[in-house]
């Protein structure tokens, strides 16, 4: 996964909403959670987030985006090399904990239920957890009717468009699961012109040529529909529920959901 992240700093700057959250997502987290006079533990190293809670500590597996994509340490914020499933934190010594996309980029149901858990350990008994997801549609999309929404001016972002097509090559996989490979297949099997694509939408071949980044990596994704991740939640969290995160493209696929009440084990 490092190598895969590595390559996917490299295009940072080329990426959008919703992999990267606009402002009324920032809100969101800070409405939802009320972060401001808490310090914050966060999965990964967003940048749009950095500056959220009391104090933050961003705890990554990548040197590389730490160094590339974080904002730099300062007086109330730092960066941490760290394992999410491992989290260098005491038991029930967290106030507050967010990531964004997080769940999505583990792979399947166990490793889902394994962040849950080690978000279950380090959370207070009054702590909190907000997660932003990219969840599937209980009932799946038809992939030309995705290609036909595209091509019409109906789709946000590119990446708006690439979650949508990922979405739609799932088809009942255990875990929900998709080799980011797949992703690239499918998209390239609905949009075999990309000049096409471009010249429909106005986007630009060098944002559109960031999904292939997917081409040689082993990375598997998951999108699973929010029913399905609310229950796994439920297994280590007493309190857990989910909220709007804005209106921007794709955000009805894109809820907070938020974590309560941890059963210590």
């Amino acid at each position: 996964m490092t190598d895969h992240w590595n390559a996917m700093r490299k295009h940072w700057r080329l990426l959008g909403s919703p992999l990267r959250p606009p402002p009324e997502v920032v809100e969101s987290y800070e409405r939802e959670l009320d972060l401001a006079r808490w310090d914050v533990v966060m999965l990964g190293v967003t940048p749009e987030l950095a500056g959220l809670g009391a104090s933050m500590t961003a705890v990554d597996e990548s040197r590389d985006m730490i160094a590339s994509i974080w904002p730099g340490d300062a007086e109330h914020r730092k960066a941490v090399l760290g394992d999410w499933f491992d989290l260098p934190f005491p038991d029930a010594s967290v106030d507050a904990l967010i990531g964004d996309g997080c769940l999505t980029v583990i792979g399947g149901v166990d490793a889902r239920r394994a962040l849950f858990s080690a978000v279950s350990r380090v959370l207070k008994t009054d702590g909190r957890g907000g997660i932003r997801l990219y969840a599937s549609p209980e009932t799946r999309d038809d992939p030309q009717d995705v290609r036909a929404l595209a091509l019409a001016g109906g789709v946000s972002t590119f990446h708006d468009l690439k979650w949508r097509v990922a979405m739609t090559a799932i088809d009942g996989a255990p875990g929900y699961t998709i080799p980011v490979t797949g992703i690239l297949e499918q998209f390239d099997m609905l949009f075999p012109d990309r000049d096409e694509l471009s010249a429909r939408t106005g986007w630009e071949l060098p944002v559109i040529g960031t999904i292939d980044i997917y081409r040689n990596s082993s990375v598997i994704y998951n999108f699973a529909p929010v029913s399905a991740l609310v229950e796994e939640a439920k297994v280590f969290f007493n309190d857990v529920e989910v909220a709007s995160t804005g209106s921007y493209g794709l955000a009805e696929r894109c809820p907070l959901l938020m974590l309560r009440s941890p059963k210590h084990r």
